[in-house]
């Protein structure tokens, strides 16, 4: 297997395969593009944000704009090795930031494999991402393994592994996009070993429709808020294998790229809900899920574990929501330790909610040794109609029932 120091770039409805092992250390016009986009109003700008991007294997064009963008229709498989080293590209930026009053790039971005709509990707070697850089950085930085835009495949069969110290101003991504009907696999290991990361996401759609399944294994040891198979309502998501956590529960105040400030969170599945008439899909763990919080003095008062994870943002137009169908035919197992008992549950709602939004959930089948916080809430409406729970197994949290939210049981 040769070694070489240069990206693999090539265009639109492009076939490329990657048998050699591309060591991508020093950013260089081989191995690094501009990433320019138009940013949600969150981000209080009219104008676009600029991403300097470090990439592995790629399917690069140029919009209309003369802008480069993620070339469309492409075909990338991994045979080989593709490591992506992130300092010096880090070091490189501050210099520029020091230097240039003119240079502005508002983040950093990894790409190990990264192609635009309508593609394919196959990871059948090996990745890894070494998150190397000061872990005090303040440069949002987003380290990405396997990522594409709407419509596309993307499948891990080999080996994806982040290592490094991080940064609390770090997004992990693992394989994924912001997309519209992404249809995500891993049939093979996936892993973080990083000293810290603002957000955790493994398998990841942040658009509508769509799946998520993992038939591998993933293992994350990490510390910052760990959604590790997650998305928004619509996409399907199915765990046949095994999946890992350890929170290191850390508190994380005034370093954060995004709009919120939320308490560490960690979980197996998540699905982040949005208004709209879009139905739901179901939601299905049949393999393994074991979450563990590790608290300490860092965590604050409000660190949180759970198996499945649902966080509401709104009602639709005509203020209802349509149930959850959710299922567990494999086994979920959350524990903890630290300095005080933290809300764990096998599934969680609501958490961080701080008004009255019940979200409606269908349970099926539930496998369980436990009788009670089986299912915690702030505010839910539980159907138990057609599962072996009771009442018992459903926990409000003092906050919901201090405020009057809605816990809803059929039975």
């Amino acid at each position: 297997m040769d070694t070489l120091n240069q990206a693999i770039i090539v265009g639109n409805g492009a076939y490329a395969v990657n048998e050699n092992h591309l060591d991508i250390k020093t950013p260089s016009s081989e191995n690094l593009f501009i990433y320019r986009y138009v940013a949600g109003k969150q981000f209080n700008t009219s104008g676009k944000l600029q991403n300097n991007v470090l990439c592995g294997l790629v399917a690069l064009t140029t919009g209309d704009d003369g802008d480069q963008i993620l070339a469309p229709n492409a075909v990338l498989v991994n045979k080989g090795v593709i490591d992506l080293h992130l300092k010096d590209l880090y070091d490189e930026h501050i210099r520029k930031s020091k230097a240039d009053q003119s240079y502005k790039v508002d983040a950093l971005r990894a790409y190990a494999m990264a192609a635009g709509e309508n593609s394919v990707l196959i990871n059948e070697g090996t990745i890894n991402i070494y998150m190397d850089y000061d872990k005090d950085a303040e440069t949002t930085m987003y380290c990405c393994a396997m990522w594409a835009e709407g419509n596309s495949m993307l499948v891990n069969k080999g080996e994806i592994h982040f290592y490094g110290n991080g940064s609390y101003q770090s997004l992990v991504r693992g394989v994924g996009g912001v997309a519209n009907n992404l249809h995500v696999e891993n049939e093979g290991l996936i892993t973080v070993d990083v000293e810290r990361a603002f957000q955790t996401r493994i398998l990841h759609s942040a658009g509508m429709d769509g799946s998520l399944v993992n038939k591998g294994k993933i293992d994350v040891n990490v510390a910052g808020r760990v959604m590790t198979v997650g998305s928004v309502t619509g996409t399907t998501m199915i765990n046949d294998g095994e999946i890992n956590v350890v929170s290191r529960a850390t508190l994380i105040e005034g370093k954060i790229p995004y709009l919120f400030n939320f308490p560490p969170m960690a979980t197996g599945m998540y699905e982040h809900f949005r208004p709209g008439k879009k139905l739901p899909a179901p939601i299905v763990n049949r393999g393994t899920i074991k979450v563990h919080l590790i608290g300490s003095e860092k965590s604050g008062d409000d660190a949180i574990a759970f198996g499945f994870y649902y966080q509401m943002e709104d009602k639709d137009a005509n203020m209802e929501t349509p149930a959850r169908f959710v299922s567990n035919e494999g086994k979920v197992e959350v524990t903890q330790e630290g300095p005080k008992e933290y809300i764990t549950a096998e599934l969680g709602a609501n958490m961080q909610l701080k008004f009255d939004n019940p979200v409606k959930f269908k349970v099926l089948r539930w496998n369980t040794d436990k009788k009670s916080k089986v299912l915690a809430c702030r505010s839910a409406e539980f159907d138990l109609s057609e599962s072996n729970l009771n009442a018992d197994a459903v926990y409000q949290t003092d906050f919901g029932k201090q405020n009057g939210m809605t816990m809803k049981v059929i039975k």
